[in-house]
């Protein structure tokens, strides 16, 4: 295929899809379609969530791995360390039941990070492995837990929610992310993973 006839395709799907985009906005109110211009404006990752949201997107698209490993190298080194603790633990822990697990069975995490002892700097650094995608936490009545993964936390969700695991699909993304804190994008991609293996 050449340059020219290559290029050729690229324009008619470029038509193809403003014509069917035009189509598709012209059955819309003037209130609604002011509101997806000013998203689209403003808050174009709000709207891409919102579209992802309802399922014409996939959570595991290019934008979202990007993001998720933007994420990922933007942890600090205690942040990764971290991690590798949590993702050994074996049952869901408040922040302080993790303080304990590092007292006892990671003495030399304590030593090298004093600041691991106070509640506030361990929560912090928790919440950031939460933002991040690198672990996930749910809320436990009036206690949040933390636990290795996303998926694991949907599941500890779904049964605090009584909701059957099967049943959790794509639409509850925005509301298990706005329980928990977990970003809407990991909360959709680890649904979709749930799904699969169901």
């Amino acid at each position: 295929m050449t340059n020219d006839t290559h290029t050729d395709n690229n324009d008619a799907h470029a038509r193809d899809r403003e014509r069917r985009l035009s189509e598709a906005l012209g059955h819309l109110d003037d209130d609604t379609l002011g509101g997806l211009e000013e998203l689209a404006t403003n808050e174009p990752d709000l709207l891409r969530e919102m579209i992802a949201d309802v399922g014409y997107l996939s959570s595991t698209d290019s934008h979202t791995q990007a993001q998720t490993n933007r994420e990922s190298q933007t942890l600090t080194r205690a942040q990764r360390r971290l991690r590798g603790v949590v993702s050994e633990m074996e049952a869901p822990r408040t922040a302080e039941e993790v303080i304990e697990l590092l007292n006892t069975d990671y003495p030399q995490f304590i030593e090298e990070y004093q600041s691991a002892k106070h509640r506030p700097w361990l929560s912090t650094q928790l919440n950031e492995l939460v933002s991040a995608g690198e672990c996930g936490r749910f809320r436990d009545g009036r206690v949040i837990r933390y636990v290795p993964t996303i998926t694991e936390a949907i599941r500890h969700w779904a049964l605090h929610h009584n909701h059957f695991i099967e049943e959790i699909d794509h639409t509850d993304a925005r509301q298990i992310s706005d329980d928990t804190g977990m970003p809407a994008h990991a909360v959709r991609s680890a649904i979709e993973q749930l799904t699969e293996e169901d």
